[in-house]
């Protein structure tokens, strides 16, 4: 499960969605919404049926998927959890496409009623995994992406395209990700929390160099430090998948940590679906959770995981923040993972998360600073191969302490074919 910093304080999202367009291709673009409130859905499953071809909709809906020309009189799917599925074939298609899906209602006369405890459920969900999930390892490739933003102004954007060696589900060893291609964006706005104070610190330090007669070698500044930061990438991403590195809540070891309950019933793919609600009894591990997980009634297959956390700041280091004349809200954390099904198995679709706090710079004669900031890293995988699977060599692998771009030779050219739909907010 996720590794939580609290020097960090926040993490992740994917709010961007995207799948290669080259050659022949056909590009399909489009908006997924909810048929009667014309919402958007955001992370709707998004794919070819029966292949690995696939991507997710955005947090505004949007979504971008390119079809091999040897699949183009295939079926055109996009599932959504509660919803209708939607189905087309990909000739009878658009290139512009607005999906409206309905909601998928059913009795509970129509569900299977077992007598079991909530817990029951997920326990049972885990035993299956060697049936549910990919007992071979694959390779992926996928859209990575990660943001921070202070007052919804973005600081820094850095994308990439990650392949990885995923092992078999049950095996200890990690999952190993190799960057192809990444990129940063250096045009974006500016830190203004305590920006003069900082600001005057660096012009201090700068004038007591050469005051001394010492050779002043320019710093980074605040803004050149945001955007060279790397908040652990892929791999701490990667790291997220529950069932993989399995998370507290799933783990009988920490369940009388938590609580659990039946918080309903609904469809995925058109299969019937419980969801167990989880949350911490009070506050286990410095956070305190609230979740669902979505398990089929019909595979016992965990399809989707849904949750929030609260890090709790520990008492001791209060006091500390505020001797410095800062005040601090506790992180917030929103993650979603889903899998989706080929054949008998789940395979990882996407994992988006989002988190932030409130930082306030507390003065005696003047208004206080205050600023929202986030970090944001989302994952989807576009491609799955299973053939030619092979481990990433050490020195290969993705160093999360250095930032992406600089661990591989851009290629405009490559992120000239590549076709991506970034936030509303982000100009392409």
């Amino acid at each position: 499960m996720l590794k939580l910093s609290l020097k960090i304080f926040i993490t992740i999202t994917a709010i961007v969605v995207l799948y290669p367009s080259f050659g022949q291709n056909l590009t399909i673009e489009g908006t997924v919404l909810d048929a009667k409130k014309k919402e958007p859905l955001a992370f709707a499953t998004i794919g070819i049926r029966g292949t690995m071809v696939g991507t997710a909709s955005n947090s505004e809906g949007r979504f971008i998927l390119s079809i091999p020309q040897d699949l183009q009189d295939s079926v055109f799917f996009c599932s959504y959890m509660g919803y209708k599925s939607y189905e087309s074939k990909v000739s009878d298609m658009q290139s512009k496409l607005n999906i409206a899906l309905e909601l998928d209602t059913f009795t509970l006369d129509e569900v299977e009623i077992r007598p079991w405890q909530p817990w029951d459920y997920v326990w049972n969900a885990m035993q299956k995994i060697p049936e549910n999930y990919p007992q071979k390892p694959y390779m992926t490739n996928g859209y990575y992406s990660e943001y921070v933003s202070e007052n919804d102004i973005f600081l820094k954007f850095t994308e990439g395209v990650i392949e990885t060696y995923n092992p078999s589900y049950g095996d200890t060893l990690k999952s190993q990700s190799r960057v192809l291609q990444a990129r940063r964006r250096d045009d974006l706005g500016t830190l203004q929390f305590m920006r003069k104070k900082l600001e005057k610190k660096y012009e201090k330090e700068k004038r007591k160099a050469k005051k001394k007669g010492e050779e002043w070698e320019e710093a980074e500044t605040i803004d050149e430090q945001i955007i060279s930061a790397s908040f652990g990438g892929p791999e701490e991403i990667l790291g997220a998948d529950p069932l993989r590195d399995t998370a507290s809540f799933l783990n009988s070891k920490h369940k009388k940590k938590y609580k659990y309950s039946i918080s309903g019933y609904t469809r995925y793919f058109g299969q019937q679906v419980i969801i167990i609600g989880f949350e911490t009894k009070g506050k286990y591990e410095h956070q305190r959770q609230l979740g669902e997980i979505y398990i089929s009634l019909e595979s016992d297959a965990i399809m989707a995981i849904e949750y929030d956390s609260e890090i709790v700041i520990p008492a001791a280091i209060r006091p500390m923040i505020f001797v410095f004349g800062f005040g601090i809200t506790n992180p917030e954390l929103h993650a979603m993972v889903h899998y989706k099904p080929v054949g008998n198995h789940w395979y990882l679709n996407d994992i988006a998360i989002e988190g932030g706090t409130r930082l306030t710079k507390k003065k005696m004669f003047s208004e206080n600073e205050r600023s929202r900031f986030y970090i944001e890293m989302g994952l989807i995988n576009n491609k799955f191969e299973f053939d030619q699977v092979n481990e990433i060599t050490e020195a290969e692998r993705i160093d999360g302490s250095k930032p992406l771009e600089e661990q591989v030779k851009t290629d405009p050219y490559f992120w000239d074919q590549y076709k991506v739909i970034r936030p509303s907010r982000l100009s392409n």
